[in-house]
């Protein structure tokens, strides 16, 4: 009999009832180490990049010209972002003292009054703000209540729906076919509490918030096995408030961000026990997710790839059966959905603007910003393809329209290739406007919009009861008063210590080899946003559900400061204070030679 212990165990006991936890493995896998210490180096880069540059500089949406959205480039004050800093880390050094405190609070408590804090604050926003939608989300929220009353009449060209004259009397879904999935998830919301109003969205929005801060908590606490960490995460996530301010938007950013948060959550439980309970539900939520927000493919490449690195680290090979059938589900669901209503409303959809319309508008100059909006995916779209097509060229395609965009993108890369300066300036701008804008405009997207429904709508819908009157009390507070201010100044700061944080917590996982295929999912899903909307189209509001993904490492990196010894520190300030005794020393020795 031998008494050393067995080093193959596989899995750790468990309480009764609770799933095991696949135990950390001695030998590294090649393939993980080397896949997740890329993605932490290029993440470091990224972020490292906006981190620096926050500190120094805040992109802000100009007052002037706040409606078209046109952002400012200001000069940070930085004798006063240096002394906030100071005295955050003081406070935080401060705060270690109360480590028992910390070790004795509830944190299942803790997690369920973040989410209920987060939901009583958002539902006192909405109902006060009672933002009516514009835009896109309107003509999602036409065709959605429409199709909920069996009309679909919004749905065809040189109908009487909304923008059409923008639209040049084309259908808005032969644009954008792929918002049909947030039309069949609005239809089915609005089939059971109405049509008078866009509410029960907003308030789902609330619900979803407060859910998705929930799930970061969980994610936190899988992720580095720390209450002290969890407990950092929970009190950042409890005053990140722009994804609440963002409750009001009628889209599918808020819902899509809390379905892909829970998706993500429940991928990591099936890479930490193997069990593949876990994933059905995880593939369930990402389809929903990429089916109210097109842009949640960046999920599904995320977890596409780790997916395929766990084949390797742990030779399931079920993994990528998991991995194959995530891509037909997302890919297959948004196609039914497109032919279910081209079914229900006896019409036929074109495949809409492609990728390399949306690269060509991210490489164009904006009145906006770079890379941001601007008409000439739409003008390709109907110029060279709609506009032929409907007028009796048999032979048009889209690849028509694709050909002009990709003499466009020749162009501006020949252009950015010629003169290194411009590229350089170009590309940090539009980062920096997308990123480093720190409401995100959250505020924005309601305070430009209507709140008190047109007599249109009154009379399309019957009601009179679509929005308020007039913005008051709150809704002033935040739009025009000191209350507004107060938070512009709160995100800015938050931001740049999130950001710096968040840098830290990336260099933390690489030197404390914390970096795995569970630990760098979230900073993968953060690479592939960085890495989308550097190249396509951007807005800062784009960039608001990514926002929260910064939390679980950034409250990683605090844990690390808060818990760290600091010998070395020490042992320099002892030499310090040392000087003084021996200055004295050495006057003494000189007087007693005298």
């Amino acid at each position: 009999m031998s008494n050393k212990k067995n080093t193959n165990t596989k899995t750790k006991p468990s309480p009764k009832g609770k799933a095991k936890t696949v135990a950390s493995v001695k030998k590294k896998c090649m393939t993980e180490y080397v896949v997740v210490n890329l993605i932490c180096l290029f993440v470091f880069l990224a972020f490292g990049y906006i981190a620096i540059m926050s500190f120094f500089q805040t992109s802000t949406i100009d007052p002037n010209k706040y409606v078209s959205e046109q952002i400012l480039y200001n000069t940070d004050i930085i004798p006063l972002n240096i002394l906030l800093t100071v005295l955050f880390v003081i406070f935080l050094f401060a705060m270690r003292r109360f480590y028992d405190f910390f070790a004795k609070v509830n944190i299942q408590i803790m997690e369920i009054a973040l989410a209920s804090l987060v939901v009583v604050l958002g539902l006192i926003w909405v109902l006060n703000v009672q933002s009516i939608p514009a835009a896109d989300s309107y003509n999602i929220y036409e065709a959605a209540t429409d199709a909920a009353k069996g009309e679909y009449t919004s749905m065809y060209n040189n109908a009487n729906f909304y923008n059409s004259g923008f639209y040049q009397n084309y259908s808005y879904f032969h644009f954008y076919p792929f918002q049909l999935g947030f039309v069949a998830f609005s239809e089915f919301i609005y089939r059971i509490f109405g049509t008078e109003s866009s509410m029960p969205i907003q308030i789902i929005n609330v619900l979803c918030v407060g859910a998705t801060y929930f799930a970061l908590a969980r994610i936190t606490k899988l992720l580095f096995k720390k209450k002290s960490v969890e407990f950092i995460a929970i009190l950042l996530l409890a005053v990140c408030f722009q994804p609440i301010l963002f409750c009001t938007f009628v889209y599918g950013n808020i819902i899509g961000m809390c379905c892909a948060v829970w998706a993500s959550l429940l991928l990591i439980k099936y890479f930490q026990t193997g069990q593949y309970r876990w994933i059905y539900p995880s593939g369930a939520l990402l389809v929903l997710a990429t089916l109210v927000k097109y842009n949640n493919m960046i999920y599904l490449v995320a977890f596409v790839i780790m997916l395929l690195v766990h084949i390797v680290k742990k030779k399931k090979w079920q993994s990528a059966v998991i991995a194959a059938a995530l891509i037909v589900a997302v890919t297959g669901c948004n196609r039914l959905v497109i032919m279910h209503y081209e079914s229900r409303a006896e019409t036929e959809f074109e495949s809409g603007v492609s990728q390399v319309l949306y690269l060509d508008m991210g490489l164009q100059e904006s009145y906006m910003a770079p890379g941001w909006y601007t008409t000439i995916a739409k003008d390709h779209y109907i110029n060279d393809f709609l506009a032929p097509k409907y007028r009796g060229g048999l032979d048009i395609d889209a690849s028509s329209a694709d050909e002009k965009g990709w003499e466009d993108i020749d162009e501006r890369t020949t252009k950015f290739s010629e003169d290194f300066d411009y590229t350089f300036d170009f590309f940090s701008k539009k980062i920096l406007s997308q990123w480093n804008e720190p409401t995100y405009e959250s505020i924005w997207v309601s305070k430009v919009k209507a709140h008190t429904a047109s007599e249109e709508q009154k009379e399309k819908y019957n009601t009179d009861s679509i929005g308020s009157d007039q913005t008051k009390g709150l809704t002033q507070a935040v739009y025009y008063k000191s209350l507004g201010q107060w938070l512009e100044l709160h995100f800015n700061f938050y931001m740049q210590i999130v950001f710096i944080m968040f840098a830290a917590g990336i260099y933390l996982m690489f030197v404390n080899k914390k970096s795995n295929i569970e630990t760098v999912l979230l900073p993968l899903v953060l690479l592939g946003a960085f890495g989308y909307h550097l190249l396509f189209e951007g807005k800062s509001q784009y960039i608001l559900t990514y926002i929260p993904l910064l939390i679980p490492t950034a409250a990683y990196a605090f844990g690390i400061m808060l818990g760290g010894k600091y010998e070395r520190i020490k042992k320099l300030v002892k030499k310090i204070n040392r000087i003084p005794d021996r200055f004295e020393e050495k006057e003494d020795q000189q007087s007693e030679f005298n």
